[in-house]
């Protein structure tokens, strides 16, 4: 009775194969597939399928995908054009529009070990950035944040810098902080705002992170040479503060990490937050015996907000007294300039040179009228910038004397370069560490409207420009080139045509992929005027240049030197022909214009 009402599964269990085996018969390409004599095998031995169904089914389903992608791919290649990242592209954003992590999870999560295709994905590098993109929009899948701790064992710290579940696992986020701080270690400044970004990213996914990476770097600041990781410190701060806006946990972690006293902690922490100086207790604390270390007062934004305290006068806060000058001069002076031996013992002796070289400039730039010539005190002026220090007060103040007077509109003429805009070139080439921030004063300087004549505003940008091109020369390049090549499109013909002929009359090779990719995409925006102008020989001459560089690039490794006298703009890299298609185009382009 119960074998009559229970049939044997054998039956049903013959007919559900067959069933799921004919379904996967008729799947696009099954014929094609990795698996198929196998599966061919169980249908027709151990199933006793029907030869002619099974004939059937894999005939209708052939469509022949891979020959129509070998075929495309052949045309492709006839046109110049890369049919491998065309492939690679079409297929990654497959994958990310169809991913399903909780299918991925049941499925491929059991096992003890790594299995052979996922070792794979971890060698490839376009798999390996699939990873990466997948992992940024599914950040709870157990595969995805698996196969990063996989990546990371692998040695790829540097590619997971910039995933956001790096901060997943401890181990990960461990090694990508360490590969991290080792690449910026050797970093200059302009490399290092390449690379900053992706490590705030990841070190500032939430608080502990956050944490654990100040933590370890006020350690590393209390070595020796250890004092430029407080720059790193302070993006890190920018960056919790944008994405968590908790100014106390900032302030308050900082203080209690340099371990200062409570006292000194709450003076420096009302200063940074309220941006108004108020250091009674901090010039107390300064002034007696034994003083607290230097450690506490050198942070960039304390800089800031007491220099522009005494020396532009629309920072916020109104006239300071006297005898408060006199104290946030002497503790600006302290703080740039006292040094700590390794027994913590304080050097004091250049305290009061860099002390009267503030107050020589305060006194001079007081009693100046803001906005009025600046000839008569050119020469305190160029006295005061020796002292680093007091070079940043100048340039506080010129930014406010350019951008908040009328100086510019009273007394620039055509024929003359401004004063403050001749100081702040000998700046750039005292002190190298402001570079950045010079740049970034040029930049404002250049797009801030002014009340003047078009042709004497096109004359003013351009001395701008000049300036622009000197700190090239100091080799501070990257960012100029990067702004004026953003601006191209929206900058004014002639200035775009000064800048490319001054730079191109300073330079040669070998270059950079960046210097040729950047270049000749500006060249290109003003192709058409080119021919009109003394330019274009210079262009062509350097297009030649660019050219040949690449042909022996291919032929053997790159050249590291470069012609006495020149301006080397970054040695070749890896990559020879990177950049040509574009220096090919823009010659292109060049020929039409002269036909």
């Amino acid at each position: 009775m119960a074998a009559k009402n229970n049939p044997s599964p054998a039956g049903p269990s013959t007919k559900d194969s067959l069933a799921t085996l004919m379904q996967s018969f008729h799947a696009p390409d099954a014929i094609l597939e990795p698996q198929i004599s196998n599966q061919i095998a169980v249908y027709l031995n151990e199933h006793k399928g029907p030869p002619l169904p099974l004939v059937n089914a894999l005939c209708s389903s052939y469509v022949g995908m891979p020959d129509m992608c070998n075929l495309m791919s052949g045309w492709a290649r006839e046109f110049d054009i890369d049919p491998v990242e065309i492939m690679q592209e079409t297929l990654k954003e497959q994958l990310l529009d169809r991913f399903n992590p909780t299918t991925v999870d049941r499925d491929f999560m059991h096992g003890t070990e790594t299995p052979e295709w996922l070792r794979f994905i971890i060698e490839n590098p376009f798999w390996r950035s699939v990873i990466y993109e997948l992992s940024e929009k599914y950040k709870t899948s157990q595969f995805l944040n698996y196969t990063i701790q996989r990546i990371s064992d692998a040695g790829y710290q540097g590619e997971i810098a910039s995933v956001a579940t790096a901060s997943t696992f401890v181990n990960v986020f461990s090694g990508v902080l360490l590969d991290s701080l080792d690449k910026l270690r050797e970093e200059d400044d302009v490399e290092l705002l390449e690379r900053l970004p992706d490590l705030v990213k990841v070190c500032c996914q939430n608080e502990h992170t956050y944490l654990y990476t100040q933590v370890l770097l006020f350690r590393l600041m209390k070595t020796d040479r250890g004092l430029p990781l407080k720059r790193i410190s302070k993006e890190l701060e920018s960056g919790v503060l944008e994405k968590f806006n908790k100014p106390p946990l900032v302030s308050t972690l900082r203080m209690l990490l340099a371990g200062a006293s409570s006292s000194v902690a709450s003076a420096i922490s009302a200063i940074l937050q309220s941006r108004t100086p108020s250091p009674g207790d901090l010039y107390k604390a300064y002034t007696s015996e034994p003083p607290p270390s230097t450690f506490f007062l050198r942070d960039p934004e304390f800089f800031e907000i007491m220099l522009s305290s005494i020396f532009v006068p629309s920072f916020k806060g109104g006239v300071v007294k006297q005898d408060h000058k006199e104290k946030y001069l002497w503790l600006v002076a302290y703080a740039a300039s006292a040094h700590e031996d390794d027994d913590m013992i304080t050097d004091t002796k250049d305290v009061q040179p860099t002390y009267e070289a503030l107050s020589a400039l305060e006194d001079v730039l007081s009693k100046k009228t803001a906005g009025t010539d600046l000839t008569p005190i050119l020469g305190n002026l160029l006295v005061a910038i020796e002292t680093p220090v007091a070079s940043m007060a100048l340039l506080y103040w010129i930014q406010f004397v350019i951008k908040e007077t009328s100086y510019i509109e009273t007394y620039f003429r055509s024929h003359e370069v401004p004063v403050p805009l001749l100081l702040i070139e000998e700046m750039a080439y005292k002190h190298p560490l402001q570079q950045t921030l010079i740049f970034a004063t040029l930049v404002d300087f250049f797009e801030a409207p002014l009340v003047l004549n078009p042709e004497i505003m096109m004359t003013y940008r351009k001395s701008i420009l000049d300036r622009m091109i000197y700190l090239m020369q100091l080799n501070y390049i990257a960012p100029v080139l990067d702004y004026i090549q953003a601006r191209a499109r929206k900058m004014d013909q002639s200035l775009s045509m000064h800048f490319v002929k001054r730079v191109l009359e300073m330079v040669s090779g070998p270059y950079s992929k960046k210097f040729i990719e950047g270049m000749g995409l500006m060249i290109q925006e003003i192709a058409e005027v080119i021919k009109k102008s003394d330019a274009e020989p210079i262009v062509r001459a350097w297009i030649d240049e660019v050219v040949s560089q690449m042909d022996v690039d291919m032929q053997g490794p790159p050249s590291s030197t470069s012609s006495s006298g020149s301006h080397d703009l970054g040695i070749s890299t890896s990559s020879p022909d990177t950049g040509l298609g574009i220096v090919q185009e823009l010659k292109r382009r060049l020929d039409e214009t002269r036909r």
